[in-house]
């Protein structure tokens, strides 16, 4: 079997690298606190994270997929689960029964993903493009295809609206979900048996490794990320919505993009879903405080998700090198 201490996560060669994201970070932010009024006010930089750590969070899982070489589009419709199984289990489970029940829901969506990618080798596509509409549907089903409110209660809002020592809570879980990344994927055994996963997964076969149960811990473990998520926004809209998030899945996968990880596995930081995650909200924010239309909101992030998948090619764009195929080896020619 193949030693594992010295692996490591690959340079970003010719692509959006940490340094270069956080150069555009902070491009956005002085032109937004130049152009935006109020976009640097501090109740507004506060509202910015509280209301991007719910996407920072579900991002954090999204990475973990997309090193794997997966990809995730089933969180949106599994946070919706997750509202409308809470809300229902308030009655008899209490506010923290109700959490954790919704949060199981989540798990749940992961675990069936996980094991139909890991054991069965089914596409991660069609497979989290299947959840999402079982898991949506679903969702609607137990609502009746309505809203249902929860009861008032403080305890109930306090993951969305509760504070610890004076810092919002979605900002700290946020906060924390990033440090917890970047443990995972840089100083942990499965986080380096992910990276070769990712990178190839056959070879990783070949050398002993157990890919399915890695894959598996994957999928699990952005589960539990999006399981958080979904308890955030579900206090804060404090009801069970069938509809809610539907862009999650979507806005995760472009804050990574953003960031500069690619599609294609093996690749990933957790800075660079930090920074792409903060694009995504400046974005937005702006957007709210130019009081302009929700088009434009899509069209900005699409603008800067091309923007992001040229810098990735730039070299060969610019240059106008051919893709070269790989060398055959001495069988491939015998």
């Amino acid at each position: 079997m193949m030693a594992l201490t010295g692996a490591r996560p690959r340079r970003f060669s010719g692509r959006l690298n940490p340094p270069a994201a956080v150069w555009v970070v902070l491009l956005l932010f002085c032109v937004f606190a130049l152009a935006v009024p109020r976009f640097a006010s501090a109740g507004n930089l506060e509202n910015l994270l509280r209301v991007g750590s719910i996407l920072g969070i579900a991002a954090c899982g999204q990475t973990i997929v997309l090193i794997l070489g997966g990809i995730e589009f089933s969180f949106g419709a599994s946070a919706a689960l997750a509202s409308v199984v809470t809300v229902l289990a308030l009655p008899s489970a209490g506010v923290a029964g109700g959490f954790a029940a919704g949060a199981a829901a989540v798990l749940l969506v992961g675990l069936v993903n996980g094991t139909l990618v890991a054991r069965f080798s089914l596409p991660p596509f069609l497979v989290t493009l299947g959840m999402l509409m079982v898991a949506g549907g679903g969702a609607a089903v137990l609502a009746g295809g309505l809203p249902i409110d929860a009861p008032p209660s403080d305890a109930f809002s306090w993951p969305a609206r509760g504070r610890v020592v004076g810092i919002p809570v979605p900002i700290l879980a946020a906060a924390a979900s990033f440090v917890l990344l970047h443990l995972l994927l840089a100083h942990t055994r499965a986080g380096r048996l992910w990276y070769l996963v990712g990178a190839n997964g056959t070879a990783a076969r070949l050398s002993g490794i157990t890919v399915w149960r890695s894959v598996l811990a994957g999928y699990l473990l952005a589960g539990a990320f999006c399981a958080l998520a979904a308890v955030i926004l579900t206090s804060r809209v404090a009801s069970g919505q069938p509809g809610l998030a539907p862009n999650l899945p979507f806005e995760t996968i472009a804050a990574c993009a953003v960031g500069g990880i690619p599609l294609a596995g093996g690749q990933g930081r957790a800075v660079q879903t930090l920074c792409g995650v903060l694009v995504i909200a400046m974005l937005n924010n702006a957007v709210v405080l130019l009081n302009l239309p929700v088009a434009y909101q899509q069209l900005m992030i699409a603008a800067v998700i091309l923007g992001a998948v040229m810098l990735q090619q730039a070299p060969r764009l610019l240059l106008l090198l051919p893709v070269r195929p790989a060398r055959q080896s001495e069988e491939d020619r015998s």
